[in-house]
C-alpha cells in the first residue's frame, strides 16, 4: 500500500494549490485504491474540506505556539543554533511523520522560482538524513537558477516531474533525474453550479487579473488599464458578459483586489459580474468551462480553461506559463502575451481580437490535442512509484 505525504503547500485559498492536491490524490488513488495520502500544509486552517475525500488527513508544518518543540527551539535560538536547524525544528510535526511515509512529494511547483527557498532546503536536508525518499512533483524553474545550493537540493530528489519541456531539458542537462509530464491540475474535475446572475450561457468572457502580473509589469497600473479597454471593448462590439474570476484569494496575494477595481469601473452595468466567494478548485472549474473565451494570468486559471476545451490568452510571466503554451500549441506566439512586454492597451486588444477569431479553430483544436498531451499520466505516476520505498 502506497504511505504518500503532500508537502510544502501553501493552503487551498490558492485554487492552483488545491487542484494539485485534489489531482495528485486522485492519481495516487486511481493507481493503488488503499493509498494512504497526507496533506502537510503550510495553512492547515484552509485544507479542512479536503479530508476525508482527497486526502486522508491534513498535518501541519509547522509546531504548535504552545508546545515542546516550540520552547526548545526558542532556547536553541538564544544560544545560536543555525538558522536550518530552527527551520527543522519549526517542522518537527511533519518531519516525525515523515519518517513512516513510503515516499514525501514536494507539491510546490515553482517554490525555487521566488527567492532563496529556505523552508524547502531545510526540511529537505532533513528528510534526507532520516532516509526518507522525497521526489518534486509538477514543478517549473527557471533553468538560470540549476545551480549551487538550488542544484545540490535538486540532487536529493529521487525523480523530477516537470510539467513543461523549458525545465525538462534545463533539469536533463543538469544530470538531475526529471520526467516529462503536465501539471497534474489538467486531470482536475469539474463541478458545476448554478449560473450567477449576469451570466450569458454560451456567450460569457472569462477574464483573471492578479497582483503578481501587476507586479512583474513594468508598469501595473497600464497593464490594469490594458484589461478595463479589453472589457471596454468587449461591451461595445459584443453582446457578450464579463465574468471576472477570482483564483487566489490569500490576504497578502488576493485576485480580488484588482478584479473589484474592474468591477468598479463598470459600476451598474450587469454584464460585468465578479463570482462569488466561497468556490473550491472544482466549482471555479466547472465555471470556467462554461466560458466562450479566457484571459487569464494566473497559470492554474489558463489551466481549467485549456483542460476544458476553452480558447484561452495567457497572460503570462514566467517559464511555467511559456513552457507549458509551447508544448500544449507548439509555441508561444498567439497564445501568451508576456506580462513583462504589455504597456500599451492595443497589445492587448489585438492578441484577444485573434483568439477571437480563431476561437472554433481553438476549440477544435483543443479537443483533438488533449488527449495525446494528457497521454503521460501513467508515467508520470510510474516516477512516483519508483520513487518510493514499500510501493507497489
Amino acid at each position: 500500500m502506497m504511505d504518500v505525504i503532500l508537502y510544502n503547500h501553501g493552503g487551498c485559498q490558492n485554487r492552483g494549490c488545491e487542484a494539485i492536491v485534489r489531482s495528485t490524490s486522485a492519481l495516487l488513488r486511481a493507481r493503488d485504491p488503499g493509498a494512504r495520502v497526507t496533506l502537510c500544509s503550510l495553512a492547515p486552517q484552509e485544507d479542512g474540506m479536503l479530508a476525508p475525500d482527497s486526502v486522508a488527513r491534513v498535518i501541519a508544518h509547522g509546531v504548535r505556539p504552545l508546545s515542546w518543540d516550540r520552547a526548545v527551539n526558542a532556547v536553541r535560538s538564544r544560544m545560536g543554533a543555525p538558522r536550518e536547524e530552527q527551520i527543522a525544528r519549526n517542522n518537527m510535526p511533519f518531519l516525525r511523520a515523515a519518517r513512516r511515509a513510503g515516499l514525501c512529494v514536494s507539491i510546490g511547483g515553482d517554490t525555487y522560482c521566488y527567492g532563496r527557498p529556505e523552508l524547502l532546503l531545510a526540511v529537505n536536508a532533513r528528510l534526507r538524513a532520516q532516509g526518507t525518499p522525497t521526489a518534486l512533483w509538477g514543478c517549473s524553474v527557471e533553468p538560470e537558477l540549476l545551480r549551487g545550493e538550488i542544484l545540490d537540493d535538486m540532487r536529493g530528489y529521487r525523480t523530477i516531474v516537470c510539467r513543461e519541456s523549458i525545465t525538462f531539458e534545463a533539469m536533463r542537462a543538469a544530470g538531475l533525474p526529471a520526467v516529462l509530464g503536465v501539471d497534474p491540475a489538467f486531470f482536475l474535475p469539474q463541478e458545476r453550479l448554478s449560473l450567477p446572475e449576469g451570466w450569458r450561457e454560451g456567450d460569457t468572457v472569462g477574464v483573471n487579473v492578479s497582483p503578481l502580473i501587476l507586479r512583474c509589469a513594468e508598469d501595473g497600473a497600464a497593464v490594469l488599464g490594458s484589461f478595463r479597454a479589453l472589457i471596454e471593448r468587449i461591451l461595445r462590439d459584443t453582446s457578450s458578459a464579463v465574468c471576472l474570476v477570482p483564483h487566489v484569494t490569500w490576504a497578502h496575494d488576493d485576485d480580488r483586489e484588482a478584479l473589484r477595481r474592474l468591477k468598479e469601473a463598470f459600476a451598474g452595468e450587469p454584464r460585468v459580474f465578479l463570482l462569488p466567494d466561497g468556490l473550491n478548485a472544482c466549482q471555479t472549474k466547472g465555471y470556467i468551462s462554461r466560458l466562450r473565451l479566457f484571459v487569464g494570468a494566473r497559470t492554474h486559471a489558463t489551466i481549467a480553461a485549456y483542460s476544458s476545451g476553452v480558447p484561452t490568452l495567457t497572460i503570462g510571466y514566467s517559464v511555467k506559463a511559456r513552457g507549458i503554451a509551447r508544448d500544449l500549441y507548439g509555441e508561444e506566439a498567439g497564445h501568451l502575451l508576456p506580462v513583462q512586454e504589455l504597456r500599451h492597451a492595443q497589445q492587448l486588444l489585438d492578441a484577444y481580437g485573434a483568439l477571437e477569431a480563431n476561437a472554433a479553430r481553438e476549440r477544435a483544436y483543443l479537443a483533438g490535442r488533449l488527449p495525446a498531451y494528457t497521454a503521460c499520466k501513467d508515467e508520470m505516476m510510474d516516477a512516483l512509484v519508483r520513487a518510493g520505498r514499500s510501493m507497489r
